[in-house]
């Protein structure tokens, strides 16, 4: 049974070398560090518990797309050379940095050489190994073509990848400037109120409307900041608790694509990781009532989880994919073209593939022109509610400084 085992070594020139390996034994630990040039100091097996600030928090962030990117990459690479896939896996665990993916690739390298199949070793890890990536390994170990699988995979996962940075860069701006704004607007209630506030109190002057509620916000945050911040704190976990519940979060999805413009971005971007997963199961030789499973469970979208559901009534009592997406509202008519023209020339993958393309182009575009847009407007936002804080707060003072000159 393979083992962790760390170890210690030198080198000719007497420069220390360590590093962490899974073997059969101390033997073949051994006989990997004597292949290397280096001299034996220490082989012992490695603690379990063993587990760095580093590792703990990589651990509750799971594994990136990123990395399963290269993970596929990699590991096609191998394969395409003829390498045994035994051999394959203990390389790969060598060489991954994720240590969430390293644990799970020692339990399958495990289970790999007691005889199951590579496809049942990662099912065994949903957490780890995407559904998308378990069905198409199945595929490509039942037809000879693993390499080109685990290639089609690669590609699924650097396109996934570039797709959420794309989103989150269009909403790391508002966040940071709302963020600033906040924090700008608290430190001007929570500081510099209460200075004018006794000045004003000491001259006795009558002030304005706005001034008085904005001394009032300032009473209130400074009394009861903190009941405030645990409310909010309260209100935003029982909503992500909420989402949890099917129909709360299909009253959610549908508040959401209603929105002006996020809307339309969440649309997009959901069309985009529809089509790419499709295509790339569909390519890989998976059914596609079967391929609409996984992309059912790929996607939080409680609308296109139905309309996929739909379209897989409808396929098996033989009638068309196409017309359960026209139904849903959700896909525009250029998808469903796309779709219809698939079906009938039995080119289904290139048409989602080209499909994918186009959305994700799209995506790409419309976060470029948001935040061409979003800048100034924020800018202004911004600059108008500081602005009107500080001229309730200076305009008692200005006029009593002005009716001391007449």
């Amino acid at each position: 049974m393979a083992t962790n085992y760390v170890y210690r070594a030198r080198d000719r020139t007497g420069q220390l070398a360590t590093g962490e390996l899974l073997a059969d034994g101390p033997a073949a630990v051994a006989a990997h560090i004597r292949n290397q040039g280096l001299f034996v100091i220490r082989i012992e097996e490695a603690r379990a518990e063993r587990k760095d600030l580093q590792e703990y928090f990589e651990s509750l962030r799971g594994v990136a797309l990123r990395d399963l990117a290269i993970f596929c990459r990699q590991f096609a690479t191998m394969m395409a050379a003829g390498l045994p896939l035994v051999n394959s896996l203990s390389i790969l665990i060598e060489q991954t940095p994720s240590p969430v993916l390293r644990k799970a690739l020692q339990s399958v390298y495990k289970n790999v050489q007691e005889g199951a199949p590579l496809s049942t070793a990662m099912a065994q890890h949903p957490a780890v190994f995407p559904k998308v990536m378990i069905y198409l390994v199945e595929s490509g170990e039942l037809g000879g073509v693993l390499d080109e699988v685990l290639e089609q995979l690669a590609v699924q996962f650097e396109k996934d990848h570039k797709l959420n940075q794309r989103v989150k860069s269009a909403m790391v701006y508002p966040a940071a400037v709302l963020g600033f704004a906040l924090l700008a607007v608290a430190a001007i209630v929570v500081f510099i109120l209460p200075t004018f506030v006794s000045l004003y109190s000491q001259m006795r002057a009558e002030l304005p409307l706005p001034t008085r509620l904005l001394l009032k916000t300032s009473d209130l945050l400074r009394g009861y900041g903190v009941f405030f911040l645990a409310a909010l704190a309260a209100g935003a976990f029982g909503l992500s608790r909420s989402a949890g519940f099917p129909g709360f979060k299909a009253v959610l999805d549908q508040v959401i694509l209603r929105l002006p413009v996020f809307g339309l971005l969440y649309r997009k971007v959901a069309i985009a990781r529809f089509s790419r997963t499709l295509s790339t199961l569909v390519q890989g030789g998976v059914p596609i009532v079967q391929g609409l499973d996984v992309v059912k469970n790929t996607t939080d979208i409680k609308p296109m989880v139905a309309a996929l559901t739909a379209a897989q009534d409808s396929i098996r009592e033989g009638f068309s994919f196409a017309a359960p997406l026209s139904q849903s509202g959700l896909f525009p008519p250029m998808v469903v073209q796309m779709v219809a023209i698939g079906e009938e020339t039995g080119k289904l993958d290139g048409m989602l593939r080209k499909v994918a393309d186009f959305y994700e182009n799209d995506v790409d575009d419309m976060v470029a022109r948001l935040s061409s847009l979003l800048e100034p407007f924020l800018i202004v936002v911004l600059g108008g509610i500081i602005g009107s804080m500080i001229v309730a707060i200076m305009y008692p003072l200005f006029d009593m400084v002005g009716k001391m000159g007449h």
